[in-house]
């Protein structure tokens, strides 16, 4: 098993979850009621599909980034 840390944009809202072997995307989102939005680690760098096995590709401790799926692909006004 595997701890992670996941932050909700917007929120600044930080949760810790331990995780399995074979949890993906959807299930991590679907357990901290985040629908609507996309995980993400590196700040946005990867994306992760919704059912993309999350536990192989991260490391123990590592921070992930849940994203409104609005907020993806905005360009800000400059």
């Amino acid at each position: 098993m595997k701890n992670v840390v996941v932050i909700t944009a917007g929120t600044g809202n930080h949760t810790d979850l331990t995780i399995e072997p074979g949890t993906t995307a959807k299930d991590i989102l679907n357990q901290l009621n985040l629908s609507g939005y996309i995980l993400s680690k590196d700040s946005g760098q990867h994306t992760f599909g919704e059912n993309e096995n999350v536990y192989a590709n991260v490391d123990d401790g590592e921070k992930l980034h849940a994203v409104s799926k609005t907020d993806v692909g905005i360009i800000p006004n400059i």
